[in-house]
This record gives structure tokens, sequence and C-alpha cells, in this order.
């Protein structure tokens, strides 16, 4: 596809016009919710402000519940050197950046990620939000992304723009300056291996929709029930004293600051005008508030508290929704990892002269959710002789590669059945 700057310009105005809409989102999970700019403030009261960020609360529960454990890659025709290749390359980087990629799509509804060659010629990943990069996706059923535009500054000391544009094998470098045609400086181009453009996106869900639209409404008023109960409790310390029967001096007034004593005539009476409020109440709506932002959220208030006898299936449980919204997170994320692992089969191809298929790879996510290790035990013994031992290996959540684990227990078994016969021997000896 031929470089067409008139459509690159129109694809900066429309990435800045969202970058606007978008900034709603990183504000909110970074706890500069509405409340922070438009809480109603009264003269000569008090005005605390009071934020509960549950979408940061949310995301990073969701992060965790899904990538707390590395993504295990199984080879479906036992290929040994394939997992070997991919485990040396994203050992070092890939759990980081999956839970990084994660929590920007959880914020704006997705995120996207490059693949590139780094300048030790190693194959990485990186992260750009909706706010950074903009795509246009094919017309067909795969939804392929042909043009990519990353519109970014090299610092936060410099406010100069820069643009890269990603088209077919061609990546296209860019200064924003307006003394130029079209507004954009050339500073050159370059080429990449991979076929098409080097971007996956990696959604939220199907619509796209970031899970602080769920929760928006809720989470505010729930801001502003607790900033109105908490200013009238503060307000408290403007209670008033009244003196019935009775007249203080000014010097009075200081003595008793001081000394807390206070001496009336016989017939006098001293108390507090404060007001009454109905905790109840407020207490009942701020409860209800909470449920349904946790019911939005398909979360569970982990503080609640719960028998001690309680099992991990019980436990379980509670977690149906919140595990079958992660579920779906682990499917948006498979397919952008099986994208990558495309891209880097290319690169040893081109590399080694290896040839892999991405299809042959499968993907076991394991969720960070109590487990029951006795009972999981129980169901690998008695599946003995029914199921393969890598297959068992892989019921335990503390395995983070089967087919690794199981070679060293054949090495181990070996070992030891060569360390038998050698005493054996010595004692025939």
């Amino acid at each position: 596809m031929e470089i067409n700057k008139e459509l690159i310009v129109e694809l900066v105005g429309e990435l800045r016009s969202k970058r606007s809409g978008l900034f709603l989102y990183q504000q909110y999970y970074e706890g500069k919710h509405d409340i922070v700019r438009s809480y109603a403030m009264q003269e000569a009261r008090s005005n605390i402000k009071v934020v509960c960020n549950f979408p940061k609360k949310f995301i990073e529960e969701e992060i965790s519940y899904t990538l707390a454990n590395p993504v295990n890659y199984i080879s479906s025709n036992d290929d040994v050197t394939v997992l070997d290749n991919i485990d040396l390359a994203f050992s070092t980087w890939e759990k980081v950046h999956n839970i990084e990629l994660l929590k920007q799509a959880l914020i704006f509804g997705e995120a996207y990620e490059l693949n590139y060659i780094n300048q030790e010629g190693e194959f990485r990943a990186a992260v750009y939000s909706p706010r950074d990069m903009l795509i246009v996706e094919n017309e067909t059923v795969d939804k392929s992304v042909i043009i990519a535009i990353h519109l970014f500054t090299k610092n936060s000391l410099d406010d100069t723009e820069f643009l890269d544009v990603y088209i077919g094998k061609r990546i296209y470098h860019y200064e924003v300056d307006l003394g130029y045609e079209y507004g954009l400086k050339e500073l050159g181009e370059d080429s990449h291996i991979f076929n098409g453009v080097p971007v996956s996106v990696c959604k939220a869900n199907l619509e796209s929709m970031s899970m602080i639209d769920d929760i928006k409404t809720l989470n505010d008023s729930y801001n502003n029930v607790l900033s109105d109960l908490v200013n009238e409790v503060s307000d408290f310390r403007n209670a008033f004293l009244t003196i019935v029967g009775a007249e203080l001096e000014k010097d009075d007034v200081g003595r008793l600051k001081e000394e807390g004593i206070i001496q009336i005539p016989k017939d006098a009476k001293v108390d507090f005008l404060i007001k009454n409020i109905n905790d109840s109440f407020v207490q009942g709506l701020l409860t209800t508030l909470e449920k349904k932002i946790y019911q939005m959220a398909s979360h569970i208030d982990t503080n609640e508290k719960i028998q001690a006898n309680t099992s991990s299936l019980a436990l379980r449980s509670r977690l149906i929704s919140l595990e079958n919204k992660c579920s779906l997170l682990q499917a948006m994320l498979e397919m952008t990892i099986r994208e990558r692992l495309k891209r880097f089969f290319a690169f040893l191809k081109v590399q080694s002269g290896v040839d892999y298929d991405y299809r042959r790879i499968k993907l076991k996510f394991t969720s960070n959710v109590p487990t029951d290790l006795a009972v999981t035990a129980q169901v690998i013994t008695q599946l003995q002789n029914t199921i393969s031992q890598e297959t068992a290996l892989s019921l335990l959540p503390f395995v983070e590669n089967p087919k690794l684990e199981l070679e060293r227990y054949l090495k181990e078994q070996e070992r030891y059945g060569e360390s038998l016969l050698s005493e054996a021997q010595n004692e025939s000896a």
C-alpha cells in the first residue's frame, strides 16, 4: 500500500479527537474521579472529597486472577525444541508485558501490541493504548490491521511530537511540524521482516468497552454520599456550647479551653448544640451502592466474613461470575498471544531457518484461585493409567511447565536407577 499523507493527517486528527474522550478512563484508574472537580462546595463548611477507587481495585483483581501464574505453552506434537525456543525468547519479559497489555485493555476497552526486533536482534513486544495508537483494520472476517499510527513525544521535557506509520512491511517516520507540507517532516523509513503490519489488538470484551463504563455512575454516587457523610461528621468540630442561666466573660472562655472546667450558678445549664444524623439511612445507602458496584463489575467483596472451615470448592463457587469474566479475558488475550507466536516463528525462520507452526501450540492459563491440593492430588491418583503424566502435572497450579517438569522427573528417575544399579554391583563385588 502506497503512503497517502492526506489519509495519515486524517488519522492523526482522529487520534487526537479520541484522546480527549479516553482521558477520562485514565483519570478514573488513577483515582481522579469527577468528585475531585465537581463536588458541591460550601463556604465556611468542611469540603473533604473522598474517592473510593473501585475501577483500579477491580482491574488489578482481574489481572491478578488471570495472569498471576505464567501462561503455559504446550506442543500438540510433543516438540520440545519449539517450547525451549519460546521459553528462551519470552521468559525474561512476557509476564510483565502480558500484565501491562491486559491492564491497558481493561482501562480503555482495548490495547495494542507491537512486535519488533530490538538492537540486540531479539524478538520483543511493546504495549500501546488507544491514546497513543490508532489502527485501521480491513473489512474481512479476520480484521487484520492494515495501517497503524503511533503519535508520541520522546521525553517529558520536550513536547515535540513524532509519528510512526506502519503500512505493509514499511515504517515511515515523521516529526509533526506545521512548517512542512501536511504538517509532517519526513525523517526516513524502515522495513521489518513480518508479513503485514506487526500490530495485534487485545480486547477486554467483544464490544471493546471499558469496565469503567459499567460502574462509573455508581462509583460517583458512592463517592458523593461518603464525602457528604464525612463532611457532616467533620462539621461537628463546629458544635456550639450553649449556656442557659449564666454568662461567660472573654477571659472565662480562654480558661475553659485551657483547663476544661467551667463554674456556673446553681440553676444554670451547659450543653452542646449539635445536629442529629440518621446513620442507619446513610449506611444503608452506602451498602446498597457498594453491592451494586460489585454486582455490575462481577466481583465479590473479599472483606466479607466467611466461615473458617469453608472449602476451596465453596470459595470458588462465590467467584463464578468473576471466573466467567476472566475466562473471556483469557480468550481475548489468547488471540493476541497467538499472533505474537505467529510473528515469532516468522522471526525464527528468518534467523535460524527453522519452520514451526503456531497452530500446534496450545496455551494454558492457570487462574489464581484457592485450590485444594489434597483433592487435586487424589484426582490425579485416581486417573493413573487413564491420562498422561504430563496432563496430570498440568492440573497442579504450581507447575509452570508440565513438559519440563516431566523431563526433570524422568531424569531424576534415571539417575536414581543408575544409583541403585551401582549400589547393587558394589554389593555383589
